[in-house]
């Protein structure tokens, strides 16, 4: 982890790691040949220190043939794709992954084979195209860049962990070609999840109850709506969405069942590998993502264990699943995914039995109760910690919501594999279904009540990337102290759990009191100013509540904004006015679109001018009365830039252009 780690964020691609590798490799075996053969082994510290130095260089030569490959410049070109499947859509447009297959310039021609997100605009496209499709389009490729500010969520950088290559806008939808028939398991697997939809869609289930089931199943988020997934995530059951261990545990015991049932138990061998198979062609389905892939390998490893009568550790499992998963895929590290999913594992099997005995029932419905209640805690004092640095927000009735929803979830799992079994009966299927969907939108109905509850989530937590380590050092040593009552680590986790809440509440003293925030929001201009008390964004055109979410979560949550926040659109009728606010000690000025100047500042220094859009006065006007410090200009218009500026540029101080300088970012700290 370490090695692919500092190769894809600190080494750069160099020759000398392999030949690092090879040296270390053949120090590391006359080293083993060597104490065998004298059997001197108060110098097998140097066998430990080589045999890391020896894994750490061959993981960064590993990594490095493993690079990511992405497209760094626009170009335009015509393109042949291979469709793998639509993945949602935008108001203007609709996404697919794609395969790119060939293209009019030789030089994108290292993009063959390679995955791609497509957008085709809506006014354009007549019939959408199938999975394992071909088209031919002309379009721009929109090369991956860096987030504007620290703050923005790097989108980019999930792109190239996912292996997404490119991203093209199309601007001609020239020709559809009937499916490849090519056997691949990506796409196979994207066949089957589109079969299965329409199938549940034909039988009687809406939208809304498809999407929920599409991510719930098929392990695909695609369908869901911004609203759908905001409630999930206030009331702490996003990891029901998600397809995990939870669900390929509810399948392995499904599929034990079956077992026991026809009495093929004595045929160890047998219904080991038919159980094994399932599990992984369930995982094909799913796109194998890091959860399912962990569980899968888990389970595997614990039916090779069954059948062979041996013990199975599960941090030996967790750390074999963990090795695979990395082995076959080295961008799994910068997954959220990965490290949550194997996280909740081990803060289960650790605190699980701790806290379950906190309490003891005989009545089964509440002994059930707790135990779900229990395994509820447990995970979320692995996860929270991650979670935190990772969404900034706390869901504070995920008990409630796990009660709820965990029993209805096991049902609705083995009706979906029962339904899928009998897909080629649309009368089967119209008897499962309706059920289903009733189960499916009682967890919708759930969610939505369940975030309705007065402070369902706490919202803008932070954490520092470095305090991560010791929150988990105190865990770890929390854990240690209770299995093994050494006074000593009870000493630790004391000095380190103080220095952790040292760090935290330190922090709070170094936060700006007020923050200018000038960014481009989907070409939208949008100026944030934040204070102890207020939160307020000014637009020049609406903002739905994903795009304020997705630009200002981590902002909001480094600065402990208010959770309330206030938008006011600018220019939204004729002759707007600007707008004037103080700043700390210093001058706001907002020129919405069409704003025309009707007040005299008496020449009084302005620090910051927000060109919102294109005002009706001139940079002359303005002059006569005021001066200007910076001007900031959100979103790019440049032939009326220059006629705005011209003859001028030597009398503004500073000008910050949002499209070229990335966003504007100032904090103010009251003395």
């Amino acid at each position: 982890m370490l090695g692919i780690f500092l190769t894809f964020r600190v080494i750069s691609f160099a020759d000398v790691y392999i030949y690092l590798a090879i040296f270390f490799v053949v120090l590391y075996c006359l080293l083993i040949v060597w104490q065998k053969q004298t059997a001197i082994y108060r110098y097998r510290f140097l066998t430990g220190i080589t045999g890391f130095v020896m894994l750490l260089t061959l993981s960064i030569v590993y990594a490095q043939l493993r690079q990511p490959l992405t497209l760094s410049s626009y170009s335009e070109a015509q393109v042949k794709l291979h469709i793998i499947e639509s993945i949602g859509s935008t108001e203007q447009n609709l996404k697919f992954e794609t395969y790119f297959r060939g293209c009019s310039s030789d030089s994108l021609s290292y993009l063959e084979k390679q995955r791609g997100i497509v957008y085709v605009p809506k006014s354009i496209i007549k019939h959408k195209p199938a999975t394992d499709s071909y088209i031919f389009v002309k379009g721009r490729f929109i090369p991956f860049s860096e987030p504007n500010s620290q703050f923005d969520f790097n989108y980019s950088n999930y792109l190239r962990n996912q292996r997404i290559a490119f991203r093209l806008i199309v601007s001609e939808y020239q020709h559809i070609e009937e499916e490849s028939g090519i056997l691949h398991p990506v796409i196979l697997s994207a066949r089957l999840k589109t079969f299965l939809r329409d199938k549940y869609q034909e039988a009687g289930l809406n939208e809304t109850q498809l999407a929920i089931l599409n991510a719930l199943f098929l392990g695909d988020k695609s369908l869901l709506s911004y609203e759908q997934k905001s409630a999930f995530s206030d009331a702490g059951a996003m990891h029901l969405l998600a397809v995990s261990g939870l669900h390929v545990g509810i399948i392995y015991m499904l599929l034990m069942s079956i077992v026991s049932v026809f009495r093929a138990r004595k045929y160890k061998l047998l219904t080991a590998l038919v159980v094994i198979l399932c599990l992984w062609f369930y995982a094909a389905v799913t796109g194998f993502s890091p959860s399912v892939l962990r569980a899968s390998l888990m389970f595997t490893i614990l039916e090779f264990g069954r059948i062979s009568k041996r013990q199975t550790g599960i941090f030996n499992l967790l750390g074999a699943s963990m090795f695979i998963i990395i082995i076959i895929e080295p961008l799994s590290i910068f997954n959220i995914g990965f490290w949550l999913s194997h996280v909740a594992v081990a803060s289960i099997v650790s605190f699980y039995p701790k806290v379950n005995n906190w309490f003891h029932f005989r009545f089964p419905p509440f002994k059930w109760g707790w135990s779900i209640i229990a395994v509820s805690i447990a995970a979320q004092l692995g996860t929270l910690p991650i979670a935190i640095y990772a969404f900034h927000e706390f869901p504070l009735y995920f008990i409630v919501t796990n009660i709820v929803m965990i029993p209805v979830v096991t049902p609705i799992l083995v009706m979906a594999v029962l339904a899928a079994l009998c897909s080629f009966s649309m009368f089967i299927l119209q008897l499962i279904v309706p059920g289903m969907g009733s189960l499916l939108t009682f967890m919708d109905d759930t969610a939505h009540w369940i975030d309705q509850f007065p402070y369902s989530t706490i919202q803008h937590l932070y954490i520092e990337g470095w305090q991560l380590p010791l929150l988990y050092g105190s865990l770890i040593l929390l854990l240690v102290y209770i299995n093994y009552r050494y006074f000593i680590y009870l000493k630790y986790l004391l000095v380190l759990g103080i220095f952790t809440i040292v760090t935290i509440h330190v922090r709070s003293y170094f936060l700006p009191e007020e923050v200018l925030y000038v960014a481009k929001i989907n070409g939208k201009s949008v100026v944030n100013h934040l204070d102890k008390q207020s939160n307020t964004i000014y637009t020049n055109v609406p903002l739905s509540e994903k795009e304020i979410e997705f630009a200002f979560n981590g902002l909001w949550a480094y600065c402990n904004a208010p959770v309330s926040y206030t938008v006011r659109q600018v220019g939204d009728k004729p002759n707007a006015s600007p707008i004037v606010s103080l700043i700390g000690a210093k001058a706001l000025v907002i020129l919405p679109e069409g704003a025309r100047w009707s007040c005299k500042l008496e020449h009084r220094k302005v620090d910051y001018l927000v060109l919102m859009g294109k005002p009706e006065i001139d940079l002359k006007e303005v002059r006569k009365t005021m001066r200007v410090g910076q001007v900031i200009i959100p979103s790019g218009w440049k032939w009326y830039q220059k006629k705005w500026f011209d003859g001028y540029e030597e009398h503004i101080e500073n000008l910050h252009d949002v499209s070229k300088n990335g966003v504007f970012l100032v904090a103010f700290r009251n003395e």
